[in-house]
Order: C-alpha cells, then structure tokens, then sequence
C-alpha cells in the first residue's frame, strides 16, 4: 500500500516483522500434534464418528499446512532462509500436494493483481454473492469431494509441464493457460517424467507417511489424508477464498481497504476454516512482511489507532457465509 509508511511507525512495523524460530517451530508443532491425534484418535477407536472427527479436523490441518506453506513463501516464517525453503517445501507444501516455488510465483502474482482479471485467484472469490441454492451446490460438491477430484486433475497437468513456476495460473483450479494445454500435446513418457520429477517430494513425503503408518500395523489409516483432502479442505478452502476478498463492495477493485476483509474468528473456526491466524487478511496485505503470528498484534494495534474502523470486518465466518448469500443474486 501507498500509506503503510504513514499507518505504521517504522519502528513498529521493524517490531513486527521480526521473525522467530521459536513461534514458527510451535506453530509447526501444533499443526502436526492435531494431525498425529486425528490418526491416533482412528487407530485407537475404529468407527463412524472417530473417522468423521479425523476429517473434518484434518482438512483444517491440511489448510494450516497450506497457510504455513503460503508463510514461507512470503519468506517471513522463519528468520534462516535455508530452513525457511526447507520447512515450507517438506513439512507444508508436499504433504497437501503443493509446491513452495510454484505456488510462490502464484501467490506473488495475487498481491499485485489482486481486484483484477489477471488474478490468478480471481475464480476463488468472484463471483458472490450467488443465490443459496448455487451455495449449497458448492459446498455439496466440495463435501462429496467432486471439488477435489477437479483440483487433482488440475494438479496432474499442472506437473506434467516441464517447469509449472512459469504457470502463474496453476495453483487456480481453472483451465489452464494455452502453454500447459501444448505441454499435454507431449508424448505420455515425457509427460510422466515430468510428473514424477516435479512431484518428487510430494512422493516421497507421502511415502514416508504411509511407511510409517504401515509400520505401526495401521497402512488403512492412510487413507484418512487423501480423503480429508478431497473433502472437508476443500470446503474450508472454499469458504476462506471467498471471506478474504468476496461478496464486498470494492471486490472488483484494486483498493486494498474496499477488497480484502479480516474476520475476527472464534475458536472452533481456527481449528477449521482458518488456521494460523489467516483470518487477519487485511492485515497481511497491509503489511505482507509480517509473519503470520505477529498478525494479532497488527490487528490490535490497528484497532486501537481506529484505523480498522475503514476495512471490511466481520465477526466470525458464518457473517461472512450469510453474506456470500444475496437475495437477487448475481449468478
């Protein structure tokens, strides 16, 4: 933003973004203690409601790993680079089937397009509001995991192209560009080289989890992953896409204070439409340097100079899905 120097002090904005290893290393902690309880929680008491429990909170984990992942491809996760790249491609992007420098170039492209028809997560929040049936028929499809069946097939010609970085659309869940459909034109062996090559950790990581699971006497509970994936991430995914920038005034803008909406969110939408503080978007847009756990301390001192009394808020998600819904809809 043009005023962010005269927003934020310089020493304060310097104060927030300073980046610890420590919280960085609790966040990850945190993010993957749920995961090893949903398993163990399946393993330990087989049925219905365990399995239910299981998805619906990995599907939130899945995003929390996606939303780490988005952190260090902001490069303000953790202070040591190395560690930074190392963290975001093996520990976040693999397990959800991403990749840090592909989604890197995606993500970026979003920042500065963001309101715009060349931006590559424009399909994810344009659009709203829609009628409720129309709602209803997404959130269906994400939950019987139509929604994810299309996101794997997008993912499986994104990585059949040669180097998907240069792809900005890839990660949109949406045709792709005229140089990925030339890439499918490509003999099926070089399209599988490509596929194994630029999946290499998403294989090994999955491999390493299955290993482990199959080790322990339990190689079904693996299962739980892809399904969760396909499923509740998907919807969770939906629904944070669109609060962040939505169903508001100056959606087709480029005004960061009319497109992009914080929610200030309660608990049990922390654990699963928006983890590791993602809620804050106005904040992170604001200031795209601060690391997600110092977003909290943004948004307070925010609030206190009044500042938030100009940016779209909303008080938790279900406001934002009633608003997604219009009476005279636009689709």
């Amino acid at each position: 933003m043009d005023d962010l120097r005269k927003i934020l002090p310089r020493e304060q904005l310097l104060l927030l973004q300073r980046k610890s290893t420590w919280r960085a290393a609790w966040m990850l902690v945190v993010n993957w203690g749920l995961i090893a309880a949903c398993f163990a929680l399946v393993i330990w008491r087989p049925g219905v409601l365990s399995v239910i429990v299981a998805l619906l909170v990995l599907g939130g984990r899945q995003l929390g790993l996606g939303i780490l992942m988005h952190e260090c491809a902001h490069r303000s996760f953790m202070p040591s680079r190395r560690l930074n790249e190392w963290v975001g491609n093996w520990l976040c992007a693999a397990p959800v089937f991403a990749d840090l420098e592909v989604y890197r170039g995606y993500h970026m492209t979003h920042h500065v397009k963001t309101g715009t028809h060349d931006d590559p997560d424009l399909p994810n929040y344009a659009g709203y509001p829609v009628s409720r049936a129309s709602l209803v028929r997404k959130l269906c499809r994400d939950l019987i995991g139509l929604t994810g069946a299309r996101a794997f097939a997008t993912l499986l010609v994104l990585y059949a192209y040669p180097d998907p970085r240069k792809l900005r659309f890839g990660y949109a869940h949406r045709r792709q560009t005229a140089q990925a459909e030339a890439a499918v034109q490509e003999s099926s062996g070089r399209r599988l080289r490509h596929l194994l090559w630029n999946t290499r950790r998403v294989l090994v990581v999955h491999c390493i989890g299955l290993g482990v699971l199959w080790g322990l006497g339990h190689p079904w509970a693996y299962a739980l992953w892809p399904a969760a994936w396909a499923t509740s991430y998907m919807l969770y995914s939906r629904i944070r896409n669109a609060a962040e920038h939505g169903g508001l005034p100056g959606t087709m803008s480029t005004d960061p204070w009319r497109n992009t909406r914080t929610v200030v969110a309660r608990w049990w939408e922390r654990l699963t439409v928006a983890p590791n503080y993602v809620n804050f978007h106005f904040e992170h847009h604001l200031a795209p340097t601060v690391p997600s756990y110092n977003l909290p301390r943004l948004h307070r001192w925010l609030r206190q100079q009044g500042i938030l009394a100009r940016v779209p808020l909303a008080q938790g998600y279900t406001s934002v899905v009633r608003g997604l819904v219009a009476a005279s809809p636009a689709t």
